[in-house]
């Protein structure tokens, strides 16, 4: 079936503008007032506090830089040729992203699945999965990074259910997708990379909340103004669910005495702490550096020719800071200090500009169901709420996922009439 062309009316809150000019530096003015203007000094890495005077300045140019790039009214993503219009990713190649996904957790958890008694030994170790499981499993940069692609998959589906919509799925493509986000929830509680799980939480949720119908309807088309609410609520319960298992049990048990008041310490501390280091970043250590470690770390992971070469060229002057300076465990330096101590004031400036120029543009796609370059508008999104935690954009789990995006995009097909399959309808030619 042809979808009718269409302006979607997205939620407030999807619109990059408002994220940055209304959240984003708001937020961090108000960070910067609180520790420097009230004197609430909140926990900093062995009692340094960088976050202050030009160092404060140097990180509000770069913000007030990627505020601009939303405001130009240019659109990157526009489709002139009607041709490339109405297109989406073909069902066959969603399915190989997600079981290359698997392939990639099949690796990544080979002991595991050889010795099971190695999960349940860790799991009546006192809840402390992580440690037991993260000491015993290393991850490789190989094969098990293709698990990162699930995060792909995910955003290619909920594009193909809310957005085409050709029909239900089917059983087996149902349960396939359940395996796949179980192994994204297991990967969050032992490994503790809970933004795993945040990410596919999340663009299931900019999919859904965009273009189903049944978010625009009832009571829920009621609550939908308030889901940045709601949305912050359910990251602090599973948040807390999944560091009650990392820390809480094995250790902070025995020397804290409110549970809740210590999750809240410490997701504050995520994003505090990684504006003061990356502020430390730019006070202490001489930059630009011109290794580009953040603004590329992706080129860094690299398991192939390139990745060693820039692993030659970058010193470990960070490393130095954070062992001196910082803390090893609370050790992001923000996305804005970050790429200012990669490439200097000016060039960051101009690189946040452009992020702003082409998050809004993937925003403008996005609203047009048409678009099929609206696929690239929830990258955009997560780098944004990311900002103040670390580059989101320069992340090899980024990479990987604007690379299966990307694929998408050059692969993507006229719809059609949905046709039955075994795994499912195709919908495409």
């Amino acid at each position: 079936m042809t979808p009718v062309s269409t302006r979607r009316e997205m939620p407030w809150f999807f619109n990059p503008r408002f994220i940055t000019a209304g959240v984003l530096l708001p937020a961090y003015l108000l960070i910067w007032f609180v520790a420097n203007v009230l004197e609430m000094r909140l926990s900093t890495a062995k009692g340094f506090f960088f976050f202050q005077g030009e160092a404060f300045l140097l990180g509000l140019a770069p913000l007030l830089a990627l505020v601009y790039g939303t405001l130009l009214p240019v659109n990157m993503f526009a489709i002139v040729n009607p041709r490339r219009r109405g297109l989406a990713p073909p069902l066959w190649f969603i399915q190989i992203v997600g079981c290359a996904a698997l392939v990639g957790y099949a690796y990544w958890f080979r002991e595991l699945l050889a010795n099971p008694e190695m999960l349940f030994n860790a799991l009546s170790g006192g809840g402390a999965i992580s440690y037991e499981l993260r000491g015993n499993l290393e991850r490789s940069a190989g094969l098990a990074s293709l698990a990162t692609l699930g995060l792909a998959y995910f955003a290619l589906l909920a594009h193909r259910t809310w957005v085409v919509r050709p029909g239900p799925l089917s059983v087996q493509m149902k349960l396939f997708t359940g395996l796949l986000f179980f192994l994204t929830l297991f990967r969050a509680f032992a490994w503790s990379e809970r933004l795993a799980f945040f990410e596919v939480l999340l663009v299931i949720a900019i999919f859904w909340a965009g273009f189903s119908d049944r978010a625009a309807r009832g009571w829920i088309g009621r609550i939908r103004p308030m889901m940045p609410v709601i949305a912050v609520a359910i990251v602090v319960v599973v948040f807390g669910v999944a560091e009650y298992f990392r820390s809480w049990a094995s250790f902070y048990s025995k020397t804290e005495s409110d549970y809740w008041a210590f999750i809240g310490q410490r997701l504050i501390n995520y994003y505090f702490q990684a504006l003061n280091t990356g502020a430390g970043l730019v006070t202490v250590l001489d930059w630009p550096s011109y290794q580009f470690g953040y603004l590329l770390e992706w080129a860094q992971k690299f398991p192939i020719l390139l990745g060693p070469i820039m692993r030659y060229l970058t010193e470990l002057q960070p490393n130095f800071f954070l062992e001196r300076y910082g803390d090893p465990e609370f050790n992001n330096p923000s996305g804005i200090f970050s790429v200012l101590y990669d490439v200097g004031l000016g060039p960051a400036m101009a690189i946040f500009a452009l992020t702003g120029l082409l998050a809004q543009s993937a925003f403008r796609a996005f609203q047009d169901r048409d678009n099929v370059f609206g696929l690239f508008y929830p990258v955009f999104f997560m780098a944004l709420v990311e900002m103040f935690r670390y580059w989101y954009l320069g992340n090899s789990r980024t990479f990987l996922f604007v690379i299966a995006l990307g694929l998408g995009v050059m692969l993507a097909q006229p719809i059609r009439k949905p046709q039955a399959s075994g795994l499912g309808t195709i919908g495409y030619a």
